[in-house]
């Protein structure tokens, strides 16, 4: 049997929606602490959905009975990751005495405020196909048990409409100013004429309303492919925080748009991702966007990653101007290991984490640490080392205190 963990289905038959590009990848941020700091004092959580139990199986060559090869279909897992790299296997998604089951293609991970679901420390999965007619879910995991529960059905009107299409990136707020206590979600195929739309969610019920609908111009620049949110600290842009929202089909080249989403759901660009009138264009495909909030001494910073430049950037956002800096060239191997980062997530300290699938070179992924002021790069995980446990298709990132 073939495992094709990485292949996305579409409702039982193959992608037909707006693909969501898994090409492009970082962006750094940064404090430059000793990794004993960043994973030792936390609890570091990956989304995988190469593990867990099989939901189902399929030919990889239907029409060809002389090639009778089957692929899985596996529900996914969280994985606590210690400061020693080893990996456990806390919550699998296809197990139905945990909670509820995902549909094989879970797309994000977040952690969320303390007690913000009443359930104390939680992170929320998200299921680009889960809920009803698959029009996406949103569960809550317990980072200790694993126990799950169903926080929002997309396909569930009652719960707000319009329904989910393909739900990509999540992020919760605390109620600090703005943004109340909410959890918002990002659509890269909902919204008028597809352009994306951006959801808040109620935590409490599950019930949705519309922030930002990328498709209507009188909120500002209109999306192309939304896929991947961020929420920035009051201070960063102003007394209240924001929203930043990546869009990886719009701009210059359609190479990307960085977006600022104020709390009327109101948008303005911040970087143009393929202008070099904001700095280096080294990639085409960012992926996602990450933000440190500061602390220990180190300012907020913003960050996306991006493996459009041959193995992947990592790059540093200038909130003032919308400027890109250059953390990390993961084509300089003078800097450590890395060649296709796919996922993103800061550490307490400021530096960051990063998964990395390593395609160009045909091996496993890894976890890496990037010291956000030298850019060098470190393994922390390797899914090569079955000694360290489960590890296969790493689509999420991050960490709890």
């Amino acid at each position: 049997m073939i495992s094709t963990s990485d292949r996305t289905a579409m409702k039982g038959v193959p992608m037909v929606k707006k693909s969501w590009r898994s090409t492009g990848r970082i962006f750094s941020i940064g404090a430059a602490l000793l990794l004993s700091i960043s994973l030792t004092h936390a609890q570091t959580v990956i989304l995988d959905k190469g593990v867990g139990t099989v939901l189902s199986t399929y030919p990889i060559y239907p029409y060809s009975p002389d090639f009778p090869f089957t692929a899985s279909i596996f529900g996914g897992g969280s994985l606590s990751v210690d400061g020693n790299g080893n990996r456990t296997l806390v919550s699998d998604l296809g197990n139905r005495a945990q909670g509820p089951i995902s549909s094989g293609n879970l797309t994000a991970v977040t952690k969320i405020p303390s007690d913000l679901l009443g359930l104390g420390r939680t992170i929320l999965a998200l299921d680009a196909f889960g809920g009803t007619n698959q029009d996406g879910a949103l569960i809550a995991i317990n980072p200790s048990t694993g126990q799950r529960s169903l926080v929002s059905d997309f396909g569930n009107p009652s719960q707000g409409l319009p329904l989910g299409v393909t739900p990509r990136g999540v992020a919760a707020s605390s109620g600090i100013l703005g943004f109340g206590t909410a959890i918002y979600v990002i659509d890269n195929n909902a919204g008028t004429n597809s352009h994306g739309l951006l959801t808040k969610i109620d935590p409490n019920t599950g019930n949705r309303t519309v922030l930002s609908d990328f498709g209507d111009n009188a909120q500002g620049p209109l999306g192309g492919s939304p896929s991947s949110i961020a929420i920035a600290p009051a201070g960063l842009f102003g007394l209240e925080p924001k929203l930043l929202v990546l869009d990886t089909a719009v701009g210059t080249f359609q190479v990307g748009v960085l977006f600022i989403v104020d709390s009327s759901g109101n948008r303005r660009a911040l970087s143009d991702l393929g202008s070099s009138d904001q700095g280096q264009v080294l990639g085409a495909a960012p992926q996602k966007v990450a933000v440190f909030p500061g602390g220990m001494g180190e300012p907020a910073a913003i960050y996306v990653i991006d493996s459009g430049l041959a193995w992947g950037a990592l790059f540093r956002i200038d909130a003032s101007n919308g400027n890109r800096i250059l953390v990390s060239d993961f084509q300089d191997q003078t800097k450590g290991p890395g060649d296709d980062p796919r996922e993103i997530t800061t550490t307490a300290s400021g530096d960051l984490l990063v998964a990395d699938d390593f395609l160009n070179t045909l091996a496993q992924p890894k976890l890496l640490l990037i010291d956000h002021l030298s850019g060098e790069r470190m393994t922390t995980s390797d899914c090569s080392n079955t000694g360290q446990g489960l590890c296969s298709r790493p689509i999420g990132l991050t960490q709890l205190p």
